[in-house]
């Protein structure tokens, strides 16, 4: 009989017994991060057998932390919503772009975008917020097996993973379908080799935690608060519980490389020196952690799905964190993975079924990178940066905007439009110099959006 032992809520299989047999079931999940947790809590709360092999021990630490208020739909959907609420996170209500010597600041409401509900969102701890998550999966009804995957085997009537224990011993899940959720790591999508680097966006960032950065007053305490570099890179700062502060400077890889030879600290302090603002609000602050480095974090998928296969989360693409998006697309992808599981393998429909919910499922993901990238490389390019910091309220066109910021990547007819004029002012920017150039001074009061 198979043993387990459960640890923080986990049912976690103990060692010896799974690696005497292969553990069966409908889907395996690699991966237990946001996207592999809430396609695995979608998966068990629907009655399938599902296994997420997860190579670390919960908690740990991750980057990614700023949620965007639309993820409270998946939240309520996953039936994980409360659960949130209770963990005492910082509640965010927007967010706040700043010139590089802060003489100009603009302010992105959540409040003020279309239908946002609600308009707030939270600041988190990954390490607490992924492991709540990765436990409501195990409460829902999965498996959870500590493990790292070595290899995967796609057959036309069945998949297997095969992994090796914190131990070393090894063993293999055997499914119908695999759903990769492994992050930058990508078992599958590299094993399929349908990753594409995205050359447009390479970038490096050096970050770590503090303790006694400013914050502001009310509800903007919670505020992501975007610093922006001079060659178009930026600071962030975003405020977690407990009275850390996440802060992060981004840098273009050319830019990052020419300093490549100096420790982090020293580039992040280059960096710090060539921003003003940045580095009044660090100047009595206290480092509580090590910096650390993340570089070419950009990609997309060729195909986010095959025969028994779907990539969710990071293991199909990510985009630069400017927006926060990661989690939010993550989660929702996750969810989207389970459904068409479902539908095409497990619901005995037949390949027409599997054919049609591969095709439902890769067009949506491709959509939505594209239209969240199009916000991304504006934000890099200098005139549409320009636009960022000079909100046009006039005919909805900020109001839009805010709408995407806050997770809005399903717009409306109306706002799409809205946002299409937005991206038309940037380009008219480069030969009109419609609004003032963020890079020149600006005394400028604080914009509320609307």
């Amino acid at each position: 009989m198979r043993r387990r032992v459960r640890s923080r809520g986990q049912r976690v299989s103990t060692l010896a017994a799974d690696m005497e047999r292969a553990t069966k079931c409908e889907v395996v999940v690699i991966g237990g991060g946001p996207a592999g947790a809430a396609a695995a809590a979608r998966l068990a709360s629907r009655g399938h057998s599902v296994v997420v092999l997860e190579g670390e021990r919960f908690p740990r630490f991750h980057i990614g932390e700023s949620l965007l208020p639309l993820g409270d739909k998946v939240f309520r959907e996953l039936g994980v919503a409360e659960k949130v609420k209770r963990a005492g996170f910082v509640q965010k209500f927007g967010a706040q772009l700043l010139t590089s010597d802060g003489g100009h600041r603009v302010l992105f409401d959540f409040r003020q975008g279309s239908h946002v509900t609600p308009p707030w969102s939270f600041q988190v701890h990954r390490a607490e917020f992924d492991q709540l998550l990765l436990d409501h999966a195990v409460e829902s009804g999965a498996q959870l097996v500590i493990g790292r995957a070595t290899a995967v085997r796609l057959a036309s009537d069945r998949v297997e993973v095969h992994y090796r224990g914190a131990g070393g011993d090894a063993g293999s899940v055997q499914a119908q379908v695999v759903v990769d959720a492994s992050g930058r790591t990508g078992v599958v999508a590299k094993h399929q080799g349908v990753r594409i680097v995205d050359p447009e966006l390479q970038k490096a960032a050096i970050y770590a935690h503090y303790r006694g950065v400013p914050v502001d007053a009310g509800d903007r305490a919670g505020d992501t608060r975007i610093v922006s570099l001079p060659k178009l890179g930026w600071f962030w700062f975003i405020p977690l519980k407990d009275g850390v502060m996440s802060v992060g400077a981004v840098l273009d890889m050319r830019d990052y490389q020419t300093r490549k030879k100096g420790d982090p600290a020293a580039i992040f302090a280059e960096s710090m020196a060539a921003a003003p603002a940045a580095a009044r609000l660090l100047a009595t602050a206290e480092r509580c952690s090590e910096f650390a480095v993340e570089s070419g974090f950009s990609y997309r998928a060729r195909q986010y799905c095959g025969d028994r296969w779907f990539l969710a989360g990071d293991a199909g693409s990510f985009l630069d964190p400017v927006f926060s998006t990661g989690v939010l697309m993550a989660l929702r992808s996750g969810l989207e993975a389970a459904d068409a599981a479902i539908a095409g393998y497990l619901s005995g429909r037949g390949s027409g079924a599997a054919n049609a919910a591969r095709r439902r499922y890769d067009r949506v993901l491709q959509r939505r990178y594209w239209f969240v990238r199009r916000f991304v490389t504006g934000f890099y390019d200098a005139n549409t940066r320009d636009m960022f910091f000079s909100p046009r309220p006039a005919l909805g066109v900020t109001r839009a905007v805010t709408t995407v910021l806050a997770g809005g990547f399903d717009l409306s007819l109306l706002d799409r439009w809205r946002v299409g004029l937005f991206f038309l002012l940037g380009r008219l920017q480069r030969r009109f110099n419609l609004v003032p150039r963020v890079s020149a001074p600006v005394a400028t009061p604080v914009l509320e959006t609307s």
